[in-house]
Parts: structure tokens; C-alpha cells; sequence
């Protein structure tokens, strides 16, 4: 039987009920271009999705206002290329009349057009920074991977930050560049009942942070999370340190409140402790549908776009000694201070209200 950490979990998983792609952007400017292809087989309705959305800080000073766009097709077609043992899988899906996402070793290539909605959009993205560069196919799961076919929801990140060019016009007005990426997918049977998430790149580049988690199975939590810096360049969080069952959770510490838009979140291990802030302002968060087992759920999902993030690492030599700083960082921020973080909150994990 093939290890599941020689494959290529970005390809699609086609035994399985959903796969899930989501790719966010971030502009110079702090902006937001996220894209979504996901489908969920045997769905009563809404069973494929392309969401195709923009979010911008700055009320449309570079003269593309924010928008979103659903579409629900009744049918992809997907493609995939040769199959190689530990090595990327070329895939593409179409979506007719609505655009493509085409996948290479080293590239991720959106192009969706939509003249009705006076919607265009190019993207590439490349320069792809492994989750784990000893291991590259391997994303945050790491070895539970193993056990990936029997869990209802998988995670996989295609790169902790990638090179993305963009050009989109909606509207008449159009923006062109380059920005950081974020490529990652999930798969499975269903979203979970309840979740958070979050992603962000710091200003300079050198610091990237996102994770995931929430409730795994009836009365069982658990959490991935990855922090990327030159300080800790592969501090991993994941069961068994990052789970709890029922009120028992000995390595982390998790506070959410949708409310008023915050997380607050502290993991560790024998030797290494992070602990994570991040705020969003409430009237930030936008709708965007969940994959469940019937099909996508408008709205079951919320995300704000201008996060803050703050960061401290800590190391320690022994169980039974005092916790030394590593760093603080402050990701979620483009150079002027502009918030542009990334926190999601699902399912009954609650609907941030708008102030």
C-alpha cells in the first residue's frame, strides 16, 4: 500500500465524498483576492462551487471596490496527470462557462471569466514554500496522514507562501500585480460542526502563520497549526499535543469569542510553546458557503480579512524549566500598518456581529 506521505494529497481524492481548493492572495496594498473550487458528491443541491471574491481595507482607493461572486455549476470536469510516486501531480478543473484551475508541479493557475458579471481574473502562483522542506509533499497533518481516509475532514497546505501574479477586472476597473499567496485544499466526507481559522503573512516576508481546528469528533478537539519564521523555521503543532477531549486539553489553551471577533490561542510541546492573538474587527467578516453533506451552505462560514496577528514564540531546554522568549512578530500587516490577517469562523463557532 502506497505511505499516504508519498502522495500527492493537492491532487484530487476521488474515492472520497468532497476536495476542496482555496487559494487567498494578498496584494501590496493589504487587499484580499480569494478563490474557491470545491465540490461535494451526492449533494442535494449547490453540490460544486466557485467563489471568486475581493476585500479591500481601503474602500476602493485603488478603483476596484470589494465584491463576491457564488456560482454553484452543475458539473466539473477534472483532469489529472501521471501519476509519479512522491512527486506533485499535474491536475485541471473546468468549470464550463465559468473558468479553469490548472495545477502543475510548480504552478497554480486560475482563469475565470464571467462577462455577464463583468468578472475577469488571472492568476498565477509560483515559487511554492513547502510546509515541510525535508518532506514536501508532506502538509500540516504530517503523520497523521496515515489515518487521513477514516477522518471526516483533511487539511492540506500546497505552500506557506507562494509568488502570485494577478490581474482582475470587475466593473471596468482593474488591478494588476503581485502579492503573497496562500494555496491550500481540504477533503473528506463534510465540514466539521464548528471551526477557526487563520492565515497571515508578516510585512517583511520572513514570518507566515495559519491553522485550523475546532471539533474533530463529538467531544474531541483538535488543532494544526504551523508558524514559519528564520527563528523557528518548522514549529509544527498537531495531536496528540494539540487535542483536547472534553475539558481536558493539557497542551493548549484556546479562547474564542465571534462576538467581538478574537482568538486567542496557546500551544506547546515538551519544549515548545506558541502563543497566538489575533483580533478582527466584527463588521469585517464576510459569508462564504461550507461544504456539508447536502451540498454548500451560504454563509456557513465567516472571514475577515483585516486581522492583526500577533505572535511569541517560546523554547525551553527541560520539562522543569522556565520558559525562555524566542521572538515576538506581528503578522497581518503590510508595511504602512494596514490589518490584512486572515481569521475564519465556522459553523457554530458563531457569526461575528456587526457593530
Amino acid at each position: 500500500m502506497l505511505s499516504s506521505l508519498l502522495r500527492d494529497h493537492f491532487a484530487p481524492h476521488p474515492s472520497l465524498r468532497f476536495d476542496g481548493y482555496y487559494t487567498r492572495t494578498q496584494t501590496t496594498d493589504g487587499a484580499t483576492i480569494a478563490v474557491i473550487f470545491c465540490w461535494m458528491k451526492g449533494a442535494k443541491k449547490r453540490g460544486n462551487l466557485v467563489l471568486v471574491l475581493y476585500d479591500t481595507p481601503h474602500a476602493g482607493a485603488s478603483g476596484l471596490q470589494s465584491f463576491k461572486y457564488e456560482f454553484y455549476p452543475d458539473h466539473f470536469d477534472v483532469s489529472t496527470g501521471e501519476f509519479a510516486r512522491g512527486r506533485p501531480q499535474a491536475f485541471t478543473i473546468t468549470a464550463q462557462g465559468l473558468g479553469t484551475m490548472k495545477v502543475t508541479p510548480t504552478t497554480i493557475e486560475y482563469d475565470v471569466s464571467i462577462p455577464e458579471k463583468a468578472l475577469r481574473l488571472h492568476l498565477v502562483v509560483t515559487n511554492h514554500t513547502p510546509w515541510s522542506r525535508a518532506h514536501p509533499l508532506e502538509g500540516p497533518m504530517g503523520p497523521v496522514l496515515h489515518v487521513s481516509y477514516f477522518l471526516p475532514l483533511n487539511w492540506h497546505v500546497r505552500s506557506t507562501q507562494s509568488v502570485a501574479t494577478y490581474d482582475v477586472t470587475h466593473s471596468d476597473a482593474t488591478i494588476q500585480g503581485t502579492g503573497h499567496a496562500h494555496p491550500e485544499k481540504n477533503w473528506g466526507s463534510s465540514f466539521p460542526r464548528g471551526w477557526i481559522w487563520a492565515q497571515a503573512f508578516s510585512a517583511d516576508g520572513e514570518h507566515t502563520l495559519c491553522l485550523a481546528g475546532g471539533e474533530a469528533l463529538p467531544g474531541i478537539q483538535a488543532y494544526l497549526v504551523g508558524y514559519r519564521s528564520p527563528a523557528c523555521p518548522d514549529w509544527d503543532f498537531r495531536p496528540p499535543w494539540a487535542v483536547g477531549v472534553g475539558p481536558i486539553a493539557p497542551f493548549m489553551q484556546i479562547r474564542r469569542d465571534h462576538i467581538k471577533g478574537e482568538v486567542e490561542l496557546t500551544m506547546s510541546t515538551w519544549s515548545r510553546k506558541l502563543h497566538v492573538c489575533i483580533e478582527a474587527p466584527p463588521e469585517t467578516f464576510v459569508g462564504v458557503p461550507g461544504p456539508l453533506k447536502d451540498g454548500h451552505e451560504p454563509d456557513y462560514c465567516h472571514e475577515s480579512f483585516q486581522a492583526k496577528v500577533l505572535v511569541s514564540a517560546f523554547r525551553r531546554a527541560w520539562p522543569w524549566t522556565e520558559w525562555e522568549m524566542v521572538e515576538e512578530a506581528v503578522l497581518g500587516q503590510t508595511v504602512d500598518g494596514t490589518n490584512c490577517g486572515a481569521l475564519e469562523f465556522g459553523g457554530s463557532y458563531g457569526r461575528p456581529k456587526h457593530t
